[in-house]
């Protein structure tokens, strides 16, 4: 059973004022942590969805051979757009599931997204999500037979891939983790200092 990794680095990074792919964590830009650690998990197919800042994260993954580079064009149209081009470049690949990793969360650990998948393989649901603290986060996997429906359906284009989570909610596998990462979205300055300062204390 194949599983394809999308790393979703499409944004403009307003908030943080310089490309978050590219922000150093622990000697590696967040892009590049994030592409390393879905290779430690042998997830064999990799896609990396990149945005304005295009040119500049490119020449980091062209050592990755296994690493496909798509561009999103509709960098206004969110996540889920990034997601929606993800889709049509595996198109060929087929792959019976995809982990969709958000750029900005290179600290979740691996051993965490490794019970997303035990979760995944086991029971084959339509999605499993990560929930620290009674919330849920990220990355998500989606299984083949919400491909479609993350491609055309009017609500996600206007609401984001939860609206396809809602429509499945009885179906849907959450997986509890002891991770805050998984919540912990960097956008501003602020939360990157944070989470410098923190890794530096060994709080996760």
């Amino acid at each position: 059973m194949s599983l394809a990794g999308v790393v979703l680095a499409a944004g403009r990074s307003t908030r943080m004022g310089s490309p978050k792919a590219l922000l150093d964590f622990r000697g590696r830009p967040f892009v590049v942590r994030v592409v390393e650690a879905l290779a430690a998990l042998e997830v064999k197919l990799r896609v990396v969805v990149l945005g304005p800042d295009a040119a500049r994260v490119r020449p980091l993954l062209a050592a990755d051979a296994e690493c496909l580079v798509v561009e999103n064009p509709d960098v206004a149209g969110g996540p889920i757009a990034s997601l929606r081009c993800a889709l049509v470049a595996l198109r060929a690949a087929r792959p019976a599931g995809l982990l969709a990793w958000p750029v900005d969360l290179p600290h979740v650990r691996i051993a965490t997204v490794e019970r997303l998948i035990e979760a995944y393989r086991h029971d084959r649901p339509p999605a499993v999500i990560p929930a620290f603290g009674g919330r849920r986060g990220h990355p998500v996997i989606w299984d083949q037979a919400l491909f479609a429906e993350l491609e055309t359906s009017d609500a996600a284009t206007r609401h984001g891939a939860r609206a396809v989570l809602k429509a499945h909610e009885d179906r849907l596998a959450t997986v509890t983790v002891d991770d805050p990462a998984v919540l912990d979205d960097v956008n501003t300055p602020e939360d990157y200092e944070r989470l410098i300062r923190e890794w530096n204390r060994d709080v996760y």
